[in-house]
């Protein structure tokens, strides 16, 4: 097909703009809207704000239901989640052909090699069953293993009625989602910038590849992101759609207004119904509420202590930053003053090493006019890892340095100790010495004096004693005097 034709096939795209040359949808008639409480004849739907995660409208949101082609979000998303665009994707025999005759495709050969943003665009724009399958090896190497993938990170989204057997949707009694869970997948996919920049575009060129000459030309088959469509809606922004004989019609689309974003989900449909019921779904919300920024994540942030034990002791391995995620939008009725919003942060003083960022540490609850409006995580901004064998060795070596300190401290303690009882025994030695001196001294006098004493009484008493020989000496009478 060459370049020349493609001005003719706008032109049928106009004639006949809800033709499907793959057998995706079934031809929608006309449609009305309203913006008073939705008319909704899906059998399950559900309407929800794309930033708060709100939900605005539920009709059996949780009831079990097969998805069709709306399937292929989650199979985008893994894509998204673990690959790069640029790389480049080998068809097997079994992404060709293990899918059912007539069903939706872009003649992809076996061997043929795309790039997986040649195989996304196929999906998002012709629901390609063999790109979907491509994506599903690519990832996990066959496709029984990529729905395992698929329904675990359903549920790792919130999703509770969730499970999937295959990346297409082609039925399976055993493949089955509900209208809440595809819009928790569908708000996810927002959060990957290359799908905002693919989902709103309409037309693709695959260029020729190492099987295929010819440039593929692709055109989007949502209706309501066709002006010319007579199911345009001004507002839809992208979405995807889906259907089999027993799914009937399934759709997901996106809208924008006044900053709002919604997911509208149906799943169900008979006719034009999906699109009739979304236009009537996104008319409701936007008429009746507003998404509101509660609180700023760069305004509402603290700092927690990081420690590690480490030989029976905490040690400080420094501070993180912890704050909402982003910031915290919340929808509420339109006229609502959300000025007296109040914020309660619930952290810790303190959390062990190691942090990776990104790491829920606390909560901070949301409250208005006394009402809980929403309780939203803190994580950290930042990552702190366990202590490294170096770190310990220093650790180790500083504690031992320091126990040498303390070591020398105490005996220095103890030596200014010893020197002060020394002095203060040779200070007391000292004084005793001297009360010694002094009573030896005073003994010594004494002893003196009591010598002398006795001196004087013994010189006494021989004085008297030669006094009084002398007396008698003269009282003695002589031979004469007889």
């Amino acid at each position: 097909m060459k370049k020349r034709f493609l001005p003719f096939l706008m032109a049928l795209s106009l004639i006949f703009p809800t033709f499907s040359a793959f057998g995706e949808e079934t031809v929608p008639e006309n449609t009305t809207t309203t913006t008073s409480s939705p008319s909704v004849t899906a059998e399950t739907a559900v309407l929800m704000d794309a930033a708060s995660g709100e939900i605005l409208y539920d009709k059996n949101a949780d009831q079990k239901m097969f998805p069709a082609s709306i399937t292929k979000l989650m199979t985008i998303l893994l894509a998204l989640e673990h690959g790069e665009l640029t790389d480049e994707i080998t068809f097997s025999h079994n992404a060709v052909y293990d899918i059912e005759p007539g069903s939706a495709h872009i003649a992809i050969q076996e061997g043929e090699t795309l790039t997986l943003e040649q195989v996304l665009r196929a999906i998002i724009l012709r629901s390609a069953n063999e790109a979907s399958n491509g994506v599903a090896e690519y990832v996990d190497g066959s496709v029984e293993e990529f729905a395992k993938h698929m329904t675990a990170r359903a549920k790792e989204l919130g999703a509770k009625n969730t499970n999937f057997v295959n990346a297409n949707g082609l039925h399976d009694e055993n493949h089955y989602t509900t209208a809440y869970d595809m819009a928790l997948i569908a708000k996810e996919l927002l959060t990957h910038e290359e799908y905002r920049n693919m989902m709103s575009e309409r037309y693709y060129e695959i260029q020729p590849t190492n099987k295929q000459t010819e440039i593929r030309y692709l055109h989007g088959q949502h209706q309501m992101l066709n002006p010319n469509a007579i199911y345009y809606y001004e507002d839809a922004t992208g979405g995807k759609t889906g259907f089999t004989s027993e799914a009937l019609n399934t759709l997901v689309t996106y809208a924008e207004r006044d900053g709002m974003e919604l997911i509208a989900v149906v799943m169900k449909c008979n006719g034009a119904d999906h699109y009739t019921d979304t236009a009537a779904l996104f008319d409701y919300g936007f008429a009746n509420y507003e998404s509101v920024k509660l609180i700023s994540a760069a305004d509402h942030t603290a700092t927690v202590k990081v420690t590690e034990p480490y030989r029976d002791k905490p040690v400080e391995r420094g501070t993180i930053t912890v704050s909402p995620a982003a910031d915290v939008y919340h929808t509420l009725p339109k006229g609502t003053d959300a000025s007296a919003v109040n914020v309660e942060m619930d952290i810790p003083k303190s959390i062990e090493a190691p942090v990776t960022a990104g790491q829920t540490v606390g909560t901070m609850k949301i409250t208005l006019n006394g009402e809980t409006l929403k309780t939203v995580d803190l994580v950290s901004k930042d990552a702190i890892d366990v202590l490294s064998d170096a770190e310990k060795e220093e650790l180790d070596a500083s504690a031992l340095t320091g126990k040498l300190k303390k070591a020398g401290i105490v005996i220095g303690i103890l030596l200014v100790i010893f020197i002060i009882i020394l002095c203060i025994t040779r200070f007391i030695g000292y004084q005793n010495y001297k009360k010694r001196q002094a009573r030896r001294r005073r003994r010594a006098a004494a002893m003196q004096e009591y010598e002398m004493q006795n001196n004087r009484q013994e010189h006494h008493g021989y004085r008297h004693r030669r006094d009084r020989n002398n007396a008698n000496k003269r009282r003695k009478p002589t031979r004469r005097n007889r």
